[in-house]
């Protein structure tokens, strides 16, 4: 018990200085020059959380819809839509904003997609991590339960930049997505201090119970 509440808390506690770390190297790369993206773009990791812009058009039957997003206490969808980069093969998923469900959930409300060559600035970040998916079919139309590039480019036979571009300026209708890594640090601190008080009550009662000797 001992060993297992200590291996728990010492777990949260790197998962708070992983998510601490993360917001450190966004507050870093927030304040560089923006990177225009295109043909070739480089790895993600070099380009997490730097400033980017892109130009092109956008691929309105590749729009999908991420489910169980939470904006402000509501449930409601990212909208995901890719962009063809100008001069390019390749299409970057842009995030371009959260959306509320509506009646006709569990379908998607109507969100246009403007013609046209457009200019995306933005945040480049990665999907979120895989969350419950809530049933063994995770995607239902246009609708995803978790959204991959590599998933995505396999389905919609797309080459993508391997990020996701958080638009800065969110479409017509929608609420801007912002990249917090550090939402919830002070939750992993919290259950950090549990777990390590529930091993420090188990090796106390180990001791008590050690030294304990029944009455003949």
């Amino acid at each position: 018990m001992i060993a297992l509440t200590l291996a728990l808390g010492r777990w949260q506690v790197g998962r708070g200085e992983e998510k601490s770390e993360r917001q450190a190297l966004l507050d870093a790369r927030s304040r560089e020059a923006p990177v225009v993206l295109g043909g070739s773009s480089g790895p993600a990791e070099a380009l997490l959380y730097r400033r980017v812009q892109a130009r092109g058009t956008w691929i309105a039957d590749g729009q999908v819809f991420v489910d169980n997003q939470i904006d402000r206490g509501r449930a409601g969808f990212h909208v995901i839509t890719p962009l063809r980069l100008a001069g390019s093969t390749r299409a970057v998923l842009v995030n371009r904003g959260w959306i509320a469900r509506g009646r006709e959930y569990p379908q998607p409300p109507s969100v246009a997609v403007p013609g046209g060559e457009v200019e995306v600035q933005g945040i480049a970040a990665l999907p979120p991590r895989r969350v419950l998916e809530l049933s063994s079919e995770a995607i239902s139309g246009n609708v995803w339960q978790n959204l991959s590039i590599p998933r995505y480019e396999q389905r919609m036979r797309l080459e993508l930049v391997p990020v996701v571009v958080l638009a800065a300026s969110p479409g017509a209708g929608l609420a801007a997505v912002h990249e917090k890594p550090d939402l919830g640090v002070a939750k992993h601190q919290e259950y950090a201090l549990t777990w390590f008080a529930l091993a420090a009550t188990a090796a106390a009662l180990w001791i008590v119970f050690s030294l304990h000797k029944p009455a003949t």
